[in-house]
């Protein structure tokens, strides 16, 4: 047998706008805001130890505006060293206060007491994981965890599930109202899945006075396994769920619920599963960051929660969001992991970390009005988008939004060099001349942004990233307005046969509307994307309802691999980059954002 081969060497950079330990780090839990001292508080799963999964705790950090963050006084907060907590300190959530005088912090986590468990291995060991609570009297310097643990042993005895795991809580009077109950409600959800049922979160009910007191209800979901209503659009619903938060969103008069999913299963994306791999890189975990909006509606025992629209939160490798509202802007907020899975545990260790929290992101209820249509699907089989026909007659969209928060803005004031091309960009110019060189960046880190109009014609446009001279090392992010398909192809990222180059991506298009303050003419969006590059990571947004997180290994950073180049294929000058403009060497640590922060 020939032996493994080794990672190839290269140059490291450290993320500088992402936060990462010197450890294994993977769900972001409990995010949450603390009104006495003005400071917003983030935990995350974590090894303390190494580079590998393993003796999960919470580390803690810390920040007054959700883009820099800093360690918090104990970091980490929790760690498994009681007999309901011994094989983990899961994922977990911040549990609103009791009132404007309640000055009491409190978390709820997944007391873990048995491994392994997973939805593939049946059965799952009864009471595995239970529900445990910790409270902070000292602005959360320290947190002590409750006396009454564990709250909850384990799932609920009548049920044989797939899995029962990442507490959320919320007040939501929707749930009171399909309950037939008056008053302000405080409601739990706990994730997983029923055994031969389907994947579900379990509702609970929490009483007020007594946060430690949650008494079950039933499974708030009814779907099948691999419940999938859109093989493009909207992502396959698997066998068990995980970290699932239940959010009201409203844009203008409108509001609807949404759920947020983790869901682990089977079905993988089909261009991660007809990538050929090397056999010596590693392969992927099988889940998806989803989302559904649906009805809230009593049942005959108990409330459900009916699916009518959803699809992708994330189209990346990014997992295990994590939302709270802020109460200083009303926003949705949420926070993602990014794992490193196509990278080998020798290589993580190697570099020192391993796993990233992503940049935060808004979430909200997008109305798109006057809409006509798509590139090419028609809109009702786009399962994201609810139509509403309008009394003129018209058609609204609503869906999902995502975007990265307005806070990281600011990052751009601290940045070594602004790079903005001031003419438009017209591409292809010939059959031959496809591409046009418009940037070398000095720096791993920086943001993109660019707004570019898709004329008839026009097949695919995007941007070559990390290239060299002669584009053999290059990233390419692109969008096919043929196959209505954003696309992040690393396979040309490095050299290394044990990095797993699968492309990332996921479905979206551009829509065609009738200004209503125009001559009323059809008009068809721009299309609009942000990119940030932070050392190995690389998030891409288009159009605030698109969003994709991964990870690619360039091999290395220097003037030689900066090289930043726009293309479009098609019909000659079908792609007009209208704006693209480039802010180089973000850094939140630089002495410039630090002055910053502290005014």
């Amino acid at each position: 047998m020939a032996p493994a081969l080794e990672s190839t060497s290269r140059s490291l950079e450290r993320p500088r706008i992402h936060f990462i330990a010197n450890s294994w780090i993977n769900d972001p839990c409990a995010p949450g805001y603390d009104p006495c001292t003005k400071m917003y508080h983030l935990f995350y799963q974590c090894n303390p130890t190494g580079c590998e999964w393993g003796n999960m705790s919470w580390g803690h950090v810390v920040s007054k505006d959700m883009s820099s963050w800093t360690p918090a006084t104990v970091s980490p907060a929790l760690v498994p060293d009681q007999i309901y907590d011994s094989h983990g300190v899961f994922t977990g959530c911040w549990i609103p206060p009791n009132g404007e005088f309640d000055k009491t912090l409190r978390v709820a986590y997944s007391s873990v007491k048995k491994l392994p468990f997973h939805w593939s291995t049946p059965p799952y060991p009864r009471d595995a994981a239970g529900l445990a609570l910790a409270v902070s009297t000292d602005g959360g310097n320290t947190w002590t965890k409750s006396s009454r643990n564990p709250i909850l042993a384990g799932e609920p005895p009548d049920l044989q599930v797939t899995g029962f795991r990442d507490p959320s809580v919320m007040e939501l009077p929707s749930i009171d109202s399909a309950r037939g109950t008056s008053g302000a409600g405080l409601y739990g959800l706990i994730s997983g899945g029923i055994r031969d049922s389907g994947p579900t979160t379990f509702l609970y009910e929490i009483q007020r006075e007594n946060r430690e007191d949650w008494r079950y209800l039933g499974p708030l979901v009814d779907l099948p396994t691999r419940f999938q209503p859109s093989k493009k659009w909207s992502g396959n619903y698997g066998i068990n769920w995980e970290c699932t938060n239940l959010v009201a969103l409203r844009a203008d008069s409108e509001f609807r619920h949404v759920l947020i999913i983790g869901a682990e299963g089977d079905v993988e994306k089909d261009h991660v599963r007809h990538y050929q791999r090397p056999i010596e890189a590693p392969s992927r975990t099988v889940r998806s960051q989803l989302w559904m909006s649906g009805r809230l509606v009593t049942a005959d025992d108990g409330v459900r929660f009916r699916y009518q629209h959803g699809g992708y939160l994330d189209h990346g490798v990014y997992y295990a969001a994590n939302s709270f509202l802020d109460p200083l802007s009303s926003r949705r907020i949420v926070y993602g992991w990014i794992p490193e899975e196509d990278l080998t545990l020798g290589a993580a260790t190697e570099k020192g970390w391993n796993g990233s929290l992503a940049l935060p992101r808004e979430i909200f209820l997008l109305r798109i009005p006057k809409v006509l249509g798509a590139l090419q699907s028609s809109l009702e089989d786009i399962s994201p988008f609810e139509l509403n026909t309008e009394p003129d007659g018209s058609t609204t969209v609503l869906t999902l939004g995502v975007r990265p928060i307005g806070e990281l803005v600011r990052l751009r004031d601290a940045s070594r060099q602004v790079l903005k091309h001031t003419a438009t960009i017209a591409l292809p110019e010939s059959d031959l001349i496809t591409r046009r060189t418009i940037f070398q960046t000095l720096s791993p880190c920086w943001e993109l942004e660019t707004t570019i109009a898709i004329n008839l014609g026009c097949q695919q446009v995007g941007f070559h990233l990390r290239h060299n001279e002669d584009l053999s090392i290059r990233t390419t992010v692109s969008f096919s307005i043929t196959t209505e398909t954003i696309v992040v192809d690393r396979d040309a990222s490095n050299n290394d046969p044990t990095v797993n180059k699968c492309p990332d991506a996921g479905p979206f298009t551009l829509l065609t509307t009738r200004d209503p303050d125009g001559d009323g003419k059809p008009t068809l969006e721009k299309l609009r994307i942000r990119i940030f590059s932070d050392g190995d990571i690389l998030e891409v947004f288009a159009n605030d309802r698109f969003a994709l997180a991964t990870m690619v290994y360039s091999e290395g950073h220097c003037l030689d691999l900066g090289g930043l180049t726009a293309f479009a294929t098609g019909s000659v000058g079908s792609a007009v980059f209208e704006t693209v403009t480039v802010w180089d060497g973000l850094d939140l640590h630089s002495q410039r954002n630090q002055e910053r922060l502290q005014h």
